[in-house]
């Protein structure tokens, strides 16, 4: 007997199917119940995303083959139950697709209390900063939400560099919360405003969107305490020049591959950006107008990639006494890098 039918947009669809993240082992299926479809990826990761209105008894299929099927559609599918068996048909297509019994949800079975809520701005940060974690190979965390009313703390580090991102937020609990880098993947495609909240067992975060919902377990190992390595005494040396982000670019298309070393050198009204070899000679240098005292060298792709974060042409660099080589510093009102100089190969640079 044929099962109530439902349509869904095959766009919209397939977004969702492109969303979900695979598991790591065992077969790539998605749970999908005519409204929605959702699957459970690698570290406990669920994902669900909302595709329609109508809805049928929730089954397990294939996601490739799905994917294949509505390649060939535009505009809206009909999908149908029919004895273990799912319909779709939408323009020329004909197909069927065998079913299995879908998987149950773990985090996302029952949200708990809500914890925050924030906009894109917040989004936005926390993916950056989770692709910043996901270079750290330790044990450890990869990002760490911060919660204090008005404002939420994503703070994310590999090792050589921390990275702060500050959103204000309406704060409901405030506490810290630590990710795996995992939660990367899970929150690509939720948009707009979001709603954090803490799940059922108060071992995961449940993030609340529009056509959406993202189950992110909570990190075992801990956060490194990087409070502790803020820097608590006054700058060295400071760096200030315009067009320094254009300038990088330049320099890392010459420097070193490995560690893409670059040394910024700061007196007399100028700053001069050298691209260094692997024996740490300059093959490249640059002098903008600029203003400070100070030299450091620095994995350019590191400084650029903080410089892309901040707003405006000028970049102002703070440096600080570190334990073998300068810290560089850069921030403005939402973000903070903090960058570990390098040291010379034969003194045990960066590798």
């Amino acid at each position: 007997m044929l099962a109530v039918a439902t349509k869904v947009e095959a766009s919209r669809l397939k977004e969702a199917l492109k969303r979900l993240t695979p598991p790591r082992y065992g077969p790539d299926y998605v749970s999908f119940d005519g409204a929605r479809v959702w699957s459970t990826g690698p570290g406990g990761v669920e994902v669900e995303a909302r595709v329609g209105e109508g809805s049928f008894p929730p089954v397990a299929l294939p996601r490739r083959p799905l994917l294949g099927l509505l390649e060939e559609v535009e505009g809206e599918v009909e999908v149908a139950l029919l004895e273990g068996r799912l319909l779709v048909r939408g323009g020329p297509l004909r197909a069927e697709l065998h079913t299995a019994p879908p998987f149950s949800l773990a985090v996302l079975e029952e949200e708990g209390e809500e914890i925050f809520r924030a906009g894109e701005d917040f989004l936005k940060a926390l993916r950056s900063a989770l692709a910043l974690g996901r270079r750290l190979t330790s044990h450890q965390a990869k990002v760490l939400v911060e919660v204090e009313e008005p404002r939420v703390r994503v703070a994310a580090t590999d090792g050589y560099r921390l990275h702060l991102y500050t959103v204000r937020a309406e704060v409901f609990r405030e506490g810290a919360y630590p990710l795996p880098a995992q939660a990367e993947e899970a929150l690509q495609g939720l948009e707009g405003e979001v709603s954090f909240r803490l799940a059922w067992d108060g071992r995961a975060l449940v993030a609340v969107a529009r056509d959406g919902r993202a189950g992110l377990p909570l990190a075992d190992g801990g956060f490194p305490p990087y409070r502790g390595v803020l820097p608590q005494v006054p700058p060295v040396g400071r760096i200030g020049a315009k067009n320094l982000l254009e300038a990088l670019k330049r320099a890392l298309v010459v420097a070193e591959p490995k560690n893409h070393p670059v040394r910024l050198q700061a007196g007399g009204g100028e700053v001069r950006v050298q691209a260094l070899d692997e024996a740490w000679a300059p093959v490249s240098e640059e002098v903008l107008p600029g203003e400070g005292d100070g030299e450091v060298t620095v994995n350019g792709r590191f400084l650029k990639e903080a410089l892309e974060e901040v707003e405006g042409a000028e970049a102002d660099l703070a440096l600080y006494p570190g334990p073998r080589a300068p810290l560089v510093e850069v921030r403005d009102g939402r973000f903070y890098a903090l960058i570990a100089g390098l040291l010379p190969p034969q003194d045990g640079g960066q590798g």
